[in-house]
C-alpha cells in the first residue's frame, strides 16, 4: 500500500507540475514580504517587476524611492550571479552598539553610526543554493525534499525578524548575511 504524501503547494502549480525555479523564487520572494508584513504597493510592485527602495535613513520620515543607477548596476551583478533582488533597504546601522540601563533608562553606547543598502534577495536556483551551504545535499538527493527544507528556513526566519540580504555599508564593507528587520505600519526597518 503506497503512501499519499501532500505536495507542497510552494513547489507544485495547482498541483500539476513542478514550478520553475525562477517562479518559486518569486514566490519566495513574495511569501517573505507577506511574512514580515511589507506593505501591499511593495508587493505589486514586485509582481509588475519593479524593485522599490526604502529609504529609512530618518525613522521619522520614512519613504518609498525609486534605484539610482548605482543601485540598478548592483542588482544586475547579483542577478548575474542567480540572486534575485525584491527589495532595497536605506538604513543606518550602529557598529559596536552595547546598551546599559542607567536610572531606568535604556543608554546606547557605539562606536560610529554608518549608512547601509541592504539588498534583499533570494536565489534563483534553491537547489543550487541550499547544496553551497550544505555539503550533504548532492544531486541525487531529494530536489523536493531540500526545496522545501530552504523555503521553510527562509520563512522561519522572516518570521523571527531576519532577512537574507547583500549589506554595503557607506565605508565600503559588503557581505551576504540575515539582518534584523521590524515592520511598522508597513515600513521595514533595519534593527540589527
Amino acid at each position: 500500500m503506497s503512501k499519499n504524501k501532500e505536495k507542497d503547494l510552494r513547489l507544485w502549480d495547482k498541483g500539476k507540475s513542478i514550478v520553475p525555479f525562477a517562479t518559486r523564487s518569486q514566490k519566495l520572494a513574495i511569501d517573505l514580504m507577506k511574512k514580515v508584513g511589507m506593505k501591499d504597493c511593495i508587493i505589486e510592485s514586485f509582481k509588475e517587476g519593479k524593485v522599490l527602495k526604502t529609504n529609512c535613513l530618518n525613522p521619522l520620515s520614512i519613504s518609498l524611492e525609486n534605484l539610482t543607477e548605482i543601485d540598478e548596476g548592483i542588482i544586475s551583478e547579483l542577478d548575474k550571479n542567480g540572486l534575485s533582488v525584491y527589495h532595497v533597504l536605506l538604513s543606518r546601522f550602529m557598529v559596536g552598539k552595547q546598551t546599559e540601563i542607567q536610572c531606568e533608562h535604556e543608554v546606547s553606547k557605539y562606536e560610529k553610526v554608518i549608512s547601509t543598502t541592504s539588498y534583499l534577495c533570494v536565489p534563483k536556483d534553491i537547489l543550487t543554493e541550499a547544496m553551497t551551504f550544505d555539503g550533504d545535499i548532492t544531486n541525487e538527493s531529494n530536489r523536493e525534499l531540500v526545496i522545501k527544507e530552504y523555503i521553510e528556513h527562509d520563512l522561519f526566519m522572516a518570521n523571527q525578524g531576519y532577512i537574507y540580504s547583500y549589506v554595503v555599508s557607506d565605508d565600503g564593507l559588503t557581505d551576504f548575511y540575515y539582518i534584523g528587520v521590524k515592520v511598522l505600519n508597513g515600513e521595514m526597518l533595519r534593527v540589527s
